[in-house]
């Protein structure tokens, strides 16, 4: 009788004497052959990666890690507060946060930049989406930078990255074409941001957008276990609560 419970699954397996990722042993193939960012290419795209791919993830999961004191890194430190014996719950409440605001905004510019990438005309699709922009009176994520002018350079690092590991392809191009696009429509210096290069490069990696903002949480998870090292040594939590509670007021 066959098993009605059976399915297929392509990421892993395991016996008695070894565990399995895609088509390599793990301790023998992927543990010290491997690096992390090499290793996470391979697990989501079942492609071994070049050298300078496995720099390439590395160096996008190096771009993310921390990014001062973000709603993710106060989320964290004040869960930790609550239960200090948790420190995956202060981690993932942190990692909750990874959204279309803050850290994961670039599935959504994947998203856009891989249905440009599909048209034929490409200066037809970038006026097209600028109009779609700025009637919706919306940002779009890959580009401008707060803090960071004339260029981010975690994203400039990333393009060279790209361009040595032959990745660079019609999805560079696009955030390219964006940027010169809203540049001259609102007349502002909106340089590249890193959530705009990662979603770039990770769909000209074949990361489907989804993929992009899985960087992103990945990197993000090194950085909160550090917050929560961070505020076992330097506690912050407890001066971030009392500071709102006596900045709240209460309104009927």
């Amino acid at each position: 009788m066959d098993n009605p419970f059976s399915v297929s699954n392509q990421l892993s397996s395991h016996d008695e004497e070894s565990i399995s990722v895609r088509k390599k042993t793990l301790s023998s193939e992927i543990m010290g052959e491997i690096g992390f960012g090499g290793s996470i290419y391979y697990l989501l795209t079942s492609e071994e990666p070049t050298s300078e791919e496995e720099q390439l993830v590395s160096a996008m999961l190096s771009s993310l890690m921390v990014h001062g004191t973000t709603p993710h890194a106060i989320a964290s430190r004040l869960t930790y507060l609550s239960e200090p014996k948790s420190i995956q719950g202060a981690v993932s409440s942190g990692l909750l946060g990874v959204g279309s605001r803050f850290a994961g905004a670039m599935e959504q510019s994947a998203r856009e930049l891989q249905a440009i990438a599909k048209r034929d005309d490409l200066e037809d699709a970038v006026a097209e989406l600028v109009v779609e922009y700025a009637e919706s009176d919306q940002r779009f994520s890959g580009i401008g930078h707060p803090h960071l002018t004339p260029v981010d350079p975690r994203a400039r690092r990333l393009f060279e990255l790209a361009e040595k590991a032959d990745v660079a392809g019609d999805h560079v191009e696009a955030i390219h074409a964006v940027q010169v696009a809203f540049e001259e429509d609102t007349g502002y210096e909106l340089p590249i941001n890193i959530t705009g290069a990662i979603a770039a490069v990770a769909s000209d990696m074949g990361l489907p957008p989804e993929g992009a903002r899985g960087i992103a949480i990945i990197s993000r998870a090194a950085g909160l276990v550090a917050e929560v090292l961070e505020e076992q040594k330097n506690p912050a939590a407890m001066d971030i609560y009392q500071f709102i509670d006596e900045q709240m007021s209460y309104e009927e």
